[in-house]
């Protein structure tokens, strides 16, 4: 059985590579978080420049309280504001 997939807000960058995106973020401990994901794992809210917002898609491993583990596109489980992901 899969985790369900959901859409983590982002700030969103062009990567060096063109079949890749730079996602970054805030942790739900408030740290910084910058990761790459292939291109079709984002979904940018307006024509791609530097810092665009959109979303990445993610599987919500589990949520509680005011935040959620989720399982990001370069393999890394990190805990995140419940808020800032949408199913």
């Amino acid at each position: 059985m899969s985790a369900p997939k959901g859409n983590l807000q982002c700030a969103l960058y062009p990567s060096a590579f063109s079949g890749e995106i730079v996602f970054k973020l805030q942790t739900a401990q408030g740290e910084a978080y910058e990761g790459v994901a292939p291109k079709h794992y984002a979904n940018p809210s307006a024509v791609m420049e530097a810092g665009t917002g959109g979303t990445v898609q993610v599987r919500v491993i589990g949520n509680g309280g005011n935040q959620a583990r989720v399982a990001m596109p370069d393999g890394e489980v990190i805990d995140v504001p419940e808020q800032a992901v949408r199913q």
